[in-house]
C-alpha cells in the first residue's frame, strides 16, 4: 500500500517524473494510491503522484508527477507537470510541461518550457518578470 509516497518494500523516495529533480526533503507528497480533496496552502513544496482535487496556492514548487492527476488551479513560484492537470496554472517564476504532461487550462508564467510531446489545450501567457519598482524623481516647484 502506498501512502504519501512510501511503497512497502521500496527504499528511498519515489522516482521523480521524467527528468525532474527528486522532491526536496520536507515536501508534502501525495502518494500514487492517495486522493486529496480540498485547498492546499503553506510554505513547502508539494509533489502529486496520486489524485488532487482543489486549488493549490503556495510560494514554493508544485510538481504533478506521472501518474498524478490534478483538478483545480495552481499558483506557485514554479510548477512542473509530468502528469495531468485540468485547471489554470500560474507560476511566479517558471512553468514546465514535461513530455508526458497533459494540461487542459491556461498557463501563465514569465518562463514557460513545453517539451516535445506535451499536450496543452489552452493559452500560454508569458508575463514579464517582476522588476524592482523604480522611485519616481522628485519634482521641485518654483515659486
Amino acid at each position: 500500500m502506498a501512502i504519501f509516497g512510501k511503497v512497502e518494500g521500496a527504499s528511498g523516495p519515489p522516482a521523480p517524473p521524467d527528468g525532474a529533480a527528486a522532491p526536496p526533503s520536507g515536501a508534502t507528497v501525495i502518494g500514487p494510491n492517495a486522493r486529496f480533496v480540498g485547498e492546499f496552502s503553506g510554505d513547502e513544496d508539494i509533489v502529486i503522484h496520486g489524485q488532487f482535487e482543489g486549488n493549490i496556492d503556495i510560494p514554493r514548487r508544485v510538481t504533478v508527477a506521472v501518474p498524478g492527476q490534478m483538478k483545480g488551479d495552481i499558483h506557485a513560484r514554479s510548477v512542473v507537470v509530468g502528469g495531468r492537470v485540468n485547471g489554470q496554472i500560474r507560476a511566479d517564476e517558471r512553468a514546465e510541461l514535461l513530455a508526458s504532461a497533459t494540461v487542459q487550462g491556461n498557463v501563465n508564467a514569465p518562463k514557460v518550457v513545453i517539451a516535445e510531446g506535451a499536450r496543452l489545450q489552452g493559452n500560454v501567457a508569458m508575463t514579464a518578470e517582476r522588476a524592482p519598482k523604480i522611485p519616481e524623481p522628485t519634482r521641485s516647484e518654483e515659486v
